[in-house]
């Protein structure tokens, strides 16, 4: 792929202002523990980005929603690492595992439909949930620059639902 982060088609798919540095002068395992579920859980980044790069694979007949989910799965990777950085920080190891239910994440996570509107159907699920699930941490965590940063996050998320809502509508 020929783009940078800066590119106008990547633009189409995700908020265009920059993501808040995170710096804290603590460590907080508990808020660690919270984070790792939307870092590895079964609704995570992760799940989003191996559930992207699998409906990727039966897209080639739908140009519209291969360049989507391309640049959305490209997004989702941005989140990722700014998770991981942030349970980093907080004084866990990033592993690919949801602390809270010692679960490690599995494959089993994503969805593996191949029609193409239940692909969609469930990528946008998964958006609306992430969003959700966002919106728990902020008010489990309750601290500005964490908050911030799951709030930019959201914004992303939001303009995933912006961008497969007609797809889904124009496919199923």
């Amino acid at each position: 792929m020929d783009c940078d982060f800066s590119c106008e088609e990547f633009n189409k798919y995700r908020v265009d202002l920059p993501y808040p540095e995170v710096i804290l002068n603590f460590r907080n395992a508990y808020y660690a523990e919270l984070v790792s579920g939307a870092y590895a859980g079964r609704g995570s980044e992760m799940t989003a980005i191996t559930q992207y790069t699998f409906h990727n694979l039966y897209t080639d007949d739908y140009p519209d929603v291969l360049t989507a989910i391309k640049y959305i799965s490209i997004v989702e990777t941005v989140h990722l690492r700014l998770l991981g950085k942030l349970i980093r920080q907080l004084g866990l190891i990033p592993k690919y595992i949801n602390y809270e239910t010692e679960t490690y994440w599995n494959g089993s996570y994503p969805n593996n439909n191949t029609k193409i509107a239940d692909m969609l159907s469930a990528d946008l699920q998964g958006e609306r949930a992430a969003v959700a699930h966002y919106q728990r941490l902020i008010s489990q965590i309750k601290n500005g620059p964490i908050d911030a940063l799951f709030r930019r996050i959201i914004l992303d998320e939001e303009k995933h639902i912006e961008v497969l809502t007609p797809l889904y509508e124009k496919y199923r």
